[in-house]
């Protein structure tokens, strides 16, 4: 029996291989994302029980209308759209009609985004999203490894398989909740793989099938549509004898998507589809810098692998083979960082590293698979092939590090994000000192400023957060939660004095679960006191800081090494690492009560 007669076998081994592998890595990973896709699941059962887009039947409080992002929303809760007196899902409803299947099937086992009297269930809605999340982008990466295989040895295809699951932002953000990137790259996937496989002669493309694709790529996210502009000129100028049933199918889920629009917006798109409400193109060239290089938002800084890719193209230009695939991977790459360079805003909101620019992974699939089969073809020397593959194995390296910070680190998914507002001073996501895939190693800078404080604290108070430099959540009623093993807050006294320092606060603890919560306080660099708390109950903790320790600016850090989430211990859904709930803070002359 020859080698080749075993090829099949082996590709199906190595591609379940690939699924299972990057499932259970994306499964396990623990920082999920779940933020704009809120709700999303809620559609989809809404869809299911209903038959409805609308979400009146469910048990959601109405709140005060907030104008936001060119609609009305249902207070705070952003991801909810008023229309009339309807409840809408204001993002994409694209990825709620996909998943309809998945939640059924959770469904039947318990697993529901709706408690039992209707109310909206976060812990379920987390579940179906994650889990599905992790099964889609591992089925991603067997669609790379096809459709490298298509082209390159097995090796070399779970080479890229693998550099595109870890290496980018398909393991740092899409298979970390259910962007609507997350639906958006497992259709355009397929179609870079049906796009290749039709160039080789290896499959017929079917127009029906891709214009199907394409079509809900863009009710997934309309950013889409810089796709769907480019594979329907490619096809236009290339394979006309396709074009008329590409169109005539393409039209046809328009007018769908016109229809449904209609009757439940009574304008021709959504909300969430006008370009009015986001493309602006007023901050054009910092924006186009930013998505490529800023140290928190750069394409380049975040999966520099690319440049590998960037180099092979380059170099092995005259060989690369089909090459007007190249050329409609390239065009799709730079109009779509134009694109959404015109965003306003432009830097994503809370999220990890180049997020809007992770449509663009399964076209730098393509351009890889299409520069590595040039490099193998090629006459390159022994030692020239050595040396590109030690630099781009150190690139692979460098992006599998720094995506895997999206995937495990609470500091550069929460604390960072909770670290100033990115949406009112989007210039951090140029702070060379603080860049988000170091938030496991650094501190946030403290700010330079420091508020006078008079005398008691209140932390529930909104008047509070200018004293919180870091670790610290929202206000809750009456005290406020550290998040993560240290909080931070500053002071200044115009005159320093020997005082005493109070502070009430109680412990996170679980019964038999999480039974101690040990707490460090430490001002200016001194340790004040160590205690041990095992009391689920407030406790008042009084500190007589040393002669001459407060001075004008004072740091004061409460440090928790067994900060938890209560979502570990199943209490509840909540994913904040949570160390102690603190009321008051509160400074006085010594010997005074």
């Amino acid at each position: 029996m020859r080698l080749s007669d075993l090829t099949p076998a082996v590709d199906i081994l190595t591609g379940a291989l690939v699924f299972l592998v990057s499932l259970v890595v994306f499964w396990f990973s623990p920082v999920h994302q779940v933020t704009d896709s809120n709700y999303s699941m809620l559609l989809s059962q809404g869809l299911i029980e209903h038959q409805s887009f609308a979400l009146d039947r469910f048990n959601i409080p109405r709140h005060e209308p907030i104008y936001h992002d060119h609609t009305w929303k249902n207070g705070e809760i952003r991801q909810l759209e008023l229309v009339g007196d309807h409840f809408y899902y204001y993002m994409p409803p694209g990825s709620s009609v996909l998943s309809i299947p998945y939640v059924a099937v959770l469904k039947a086992f318990g697993i529901s985004a709706r408690n039992a009297d209707g109310s909206y269930n976060p812990r379920g809605e987390l579940q179906i999203e994650t889990s599905l999340a992790a099964l889609l982008m591992a089925g991603v990466a067997l669609v790379f490894f096809l459709t490298a295989r298509l082209l390159l040895p097995t090796r070399w295809s779970v080479v890229i398989a693998a550099a595109a699951a870890f290496g980018t932002q398909i393991w740092s953000t899409t298979s970390r909740a259910l962007w609507a990137d997350t639906w958006g790259i497992t259709l355009l996937a397929i179609v870079v793989y049906l796009l290749l496989a039709h160039e080789l002669g290896r499959r017929k493309l079917n127009p029906v099938l891709v214009a199907t694709l394409l079509s809900w790529m863009y009710f997934v996210r309309p950013t889409y549509a810089v796709v769907i502009f480019a594979i329907t000129v490619y096809l236009l100028l290339l394979h006309r004898e396709l074009f008329l049933r590409y169109a005539i199918t393409g039209a046809l889920w328009l007018s769908v998507f016109v229809a449904y629009s209609w009757v439940h917006y009574q304008a021709v798109l959504p909300t969430y589809f006008r370009v009015n409400r986001r493309v602006g193109f007023a901050y054009f060239w910092a924006a186009l810098a930013g998505n490529l290089v800023s140290p928190s938002r750069g394409l380049l800084v975040y999966v520099p692998i690319i440049l590998f890719v960037g180099y092979l193209l380059v170099r092995y230009r005259k060989v690369i083979a089909p090459r007007r695939l190249m050329w409609l991977g390239l065009a799709v790459v730079s109009s779509f960082l134009i694109v959404i360079s015109g965003f306003d805003p432009w830097w994503a909101g809370a999220s990890y590293g180049p997020r809007y620019t992770a449509p663009l992974v399964p076209w730098f699939v393509l351009l890889a698979v299409l520069g590595v089969r040039a490099m193998l073809t090629d006459s390159d020397s022994r030692q020239t092939r050595r040396l590109v593959l030690v630099v781009g194995s150190f690139l692979l390296v460098l992006s599998v590090s720094i995506n895997a910070v999206g995937a495990f680190s609470h500091e550069a998914w929460v604390v960072w994000n909770a670290h100033g507002d990115i949406d009112h001073d989007p210039w951090k996501v140029w702070n060379v000192r603080y860049p988000q895939m170091l938030a496991p190693f650094l501190h946030p800078p403290l700010p330079k400023e420091f508020p006078p404080l008079e005398s008691r604290l209140d932390l529930s108070s909104s008047d509070s957060q200018k004293f919180l430099a870091r670790g610290w959540s929202g206000a809750e009623a009456g005290f406020r939660w550290t998040d993560g093993r240290e909080a931070v807050v500053v002071f200044a006294l115009h005159e320093p004095s020997d005082s005493s320092l109070q502070i009430r606060l109680t412990p996170f603890l679980v019964s038999g679960k999480h039974e101690s919560q040990r707490l460090e306080l430490i001002l200016n660099q001194h340790t004040l006191k160590k205690l041990e708390l095992r009391e689920d109950k407030p406790v008042l903790i009084e500190i007589n800081p040393p002669h001459g320790l407060l001075g004008q600016k004072n740091v004061l850090i409460f440090r928790l090494p067994d900060a938890a989430a209560p979502r570990d211990f199943k209490v509840n859904d909540d994913g904040r690492r949570l160390g102690v709930a603190v009321n008051w803070i509160e400074l006085s002359d010594k010997g005074q009560p």
